[in-house]
């Protein structure tokens, strides 16, 4: 099976789950990606990746418009049984171009790995939005979701047919965990919180740092903040750091090695703002998660079960404090993340994937 996969940014979660797949018995994978978003925080991966890469200069912002996208589909895309195109509102005229292709070359297919619907940029699901996504999904072959929670969503809002609807949880590279650690639980003291993700407004890193600060104030030198990630609000963490010996900023890290040490330490990996696959990257290592209750979320928030395994706030940050100073809900909580965690590993992943290109 040959698969044509359409990634205009290219991070390293994607480089790692998608070498996997590559690595699977009678898979031949190709990624035709797009630039890095500049200045935000991403990190790529250089390596030896089991694919092949065709790469277009071309920001994820403009790549469902470019004409050296479409030039370069064109010339690649009858060698391919499967092309991946994200169902995103910004890719429709590049889908639509797809749709062409597929009329000239019978024996190529379109699929996505997508959300419940395309979503505007601020602001709740309007109309146009649902119009659009059934037209994406109606004339795509597959469409995958990331998520059996909004696999259901889907089918339940009569969005799609069944017959073309899958579903593959979501997730990072597990086995590049298990290299560098196994569970255990994290020491006593000093407690330690850690933020991971991209220094941008919609992860609201400095809510984080006030809270820390006033957690600090009351229990004197008894928390740690450690920050995994770097972006344009980098200033705020550098100014908290300098200013208090108890927050500490790795900057960006995509290496599994330098982040386990920092994760073992972790009693609560905590994201005030919008939570994706850091959700996932918690549980890998048996962490509790805790975030604000939000409308934009990605889909892995369904993971998250608050109380259980982690945390959804409203505005009671009162909650978190009485987490972080009870040992034994600490530890209970922690074995609940690593439980789910066990469920959305990589292997499974690539089964699911697998299984909806190959049902007929």
């Amino acid at each position: 099976m040959k698969i044509l996969w359409l990634a205009p940014v290219f991070n390293h979660y994607k480089a790692r789950f998608l070498d996997h797949l590559a690595n699977t018995k009678d898979i031949e994978l190709t990624v035709l990606s797009g630039s890095s978003r500049k200045g935000a925080g991403d990190k790529e991966l250089d390596g030896n990746w089991n694919f092949k890469t065709f790469r277009v200069e071309v920001p994820k912002s403009k790549f469902g418009l470019s004409c050296a996208v479409r030039k370069s589909l064109k010339s690649h895309f009858k060698n391919y049984d499967w092309v991946l195109i994200p169902a995103e509102k910004k890719n429709l005229p590049l889908f639509l171009y797809a749709m062409f292709l597929c009329r000239k070359y019978k024996d190529t297919k379109l699929f996505s790995y997508n959300h419940q619907f395309t979503k505007p940029k601020t602001g709740k699901v309007k109309r146009v939005d649902l119009l659009i996504t059934k037209f994406f999904y109606k004339n795509l072959d597959r469409v995958i979701f990331y998520t059996e929670d909004t696999y259901n969503k889907a089918l339940q809002s009569k969005l799609l047919n069944r017959e073309k609807a899958y579903w593959a949880n979501n997730t990072i590279d597990t086995l590049e965990v298990d290299k560098f650690y196994d569970f255990t639980l994290p020491p006593k003291a000093p407690i330690t919180i850690v933020f991971i993700g991209r220094l941008i407004g919609i992860k609201r890193v400095e809510d984080l740092i006030i809270f820390f600060k006033e957690l600090s104030k009351k229990y004197e030198s008894k928390f740690v903040l450690e920050i995994i990630g770097d972006g344009p609000q980098n200033q705020i963490v550098e100014e908290a750091q300098e200013a208090h010996n108890n927050i500490i900023w790795h900057g960006t890290l995509v290496d599994e090695e330098k982040i386990a040490p920092i994760m073992s330490r972790a009693s609560l990996i905590f994201v005030p703002g919008l939570a994706g696959l850091s959700i996932n990257h918690a549980f890998a290592y048996g962490r509790p998660y805790a975030t604000f209750s939000a409308d934009r979320h990605g889909p892995e928030i369904s993971y998250l079960k608050n109380g259980e395994n982690g945390f959804i706030i409203e505005n009671n940050l009162k909650k978190i404090e009485e987490f972080l100073t009870n040992r034994k809900k600490i530890e209970d909580f922690c074995s609940a993340a690593y439980k789910t965690a066990q469920k959305l590993s990589v292997e499974r992943w690539l089964e699911q994937i697998v299984f909806a290109l190959n049902e007929k």
